[in-house]
Order: structure tokens, then sequence, then C-alpha cells
């Protein structure tokens, strides 16, 4: 029986480009996985980076007050104290200036990325609660950069007009942005707790691990 290598070629040829494909999707899902991996771990590094800072000094922050509250850089200092933030903590001693004002910008504007990248990389009611805490995290650092801002003007007023702080705070209206520095400190404190109760950390883990 004589034997017809065209086939066999043929048949060789579509095996070995079968392999290929075969192969070849299987390293595109092994990629895949791993870019969702580095992803993942990369959110929840920056994430979990802003909970110890906040869990480190949320017990020493107090905005329900009527003095005006001179402490608000060290605050940002205190909650900008790790390697990911470091760069934007000068922006407090002089706003609006030079740029630690830029680098902040540009941070406060990476959070915002970071907080809708978690939603998307993991699944599920954890995603939301940890993506919603890092936007409470970069609106409170903004809001605290705002407050320095008008406490700034108002002790300018203070030494300008040779008023009291107190008579100053109405001028320059501290006590609306007080509030609102109040209420963003409030709405971190509750994603924290949101984080806590629903064990939001232990199944983050489980799902950058699959």
């Amino acid at each position: 029986m004589e034997i017809n290598w065209d086939i066999i070629i043929s048949l060789v040829t579509a095996f070995a480009a079968l392999a290929a494909l075969v192969l070849s999707n299987r390293q595109m899902k092994l990629s895949n996985k791993q870019h969702l991996f580095d992803k993942r771990l990369e959110s929840y590094i920056i994430a979990n980076g802003l909970l110890q800072l906040y869990r480190e000094n949320s017990k020493i922050i107090d905005y329900k007050t009527d003095e005006p509250i001179f402490s608000i850089e060290m605050q940002f200092a205190w909650l900008t104290n790790n390697s990911y933030l470091e760069r934007i903590t000068p922006a407090i001693n002089e706003p609006l200036y030079g740029e630690s004002h830029k680098e902040l910008l540009k941070k406060l504007e990476s959070l915002k990325e970071v907080s809708t990248k978690i939603k998307f990389v993991f699944s599920a009611e954890e995603s939301i609660i940890l993506g919603d805490f890092v936007f409470c995290y970069q609106k409170l650092l903004f809001t605290m950069y705002q407050y320095n801002i008008l406490l700034t003007k108002m002790k300018q007023v203070v030494e300008d007009e040779k008023i009291s702080f107190k008579e100053a705070q109405k001028l320059v209206g501290e006590e609306r942005i007080k509030i609102e520095l109040e209420t963003a400190f409030e709405n971190l404190k509750c994603q924290e707790i949101q984080i806590n109760r629903n064990k939001v950390e232990e199944k983050i883990k489980k799902q950058i691990m699959l």
C-alpha cells in the first residue's frame, strides 16, 4: 500500500497548528490572570495603606468643636504619612503654590482612579465598599486642604482687622467649611465601619488569591 505523504504532512501541519493555538490560548489566559492579579494586588496595597493610616489616627481627630482647627496641618501630615502619599504632605503648608500643589491634585485624581479600579477588578459588594472608602479618603484630604486655605485667610483677617478669631470665623464663613470637613470625616468613618462589619479585607484577599 502506497503511503500518501501529502495527507500525512497536512495532518501533521494541522495538528501542529492546533497545538500552537491551544498553547497560545493557555498562555493568554495565564497572562490575563497574572495581569488581573497584579491589578488587584496593586489596588489592595494602596487601599490597605489608607486603612492603616485611618485606624492609627482616627481617634485623635475631632472636628466637632466651635474653635478653629489649628491642628489641621498636623492631621493632614498624619493621614498622608506613607510612601504612597508622602509627596503631597508639604502641600498643606503652602496651599495653592508650587509643585506640591500640582502633586496634590495629581495624587487626588489618582486616588479617584484607584477607587474606580477597585470596583472593576474586584467583584461583589466588598468592591463597592472598599472603593467608596478610597473615594471618601481622597475627599477628606481635599476638604482638609480647602479648610487650611480658609484658615490661612482667617489668620490674615485677624491680623489686618485686629479682631478676634471668633469674629473672623463669621467673616470668612469658617463654619460652613468645617461642616463639610466633619461630614467628610464621618463618611470615611462609616465606610471603615462597613469594611469591618462585612469582613471586606478578608473577602478581598480571597479574591486576590483566586
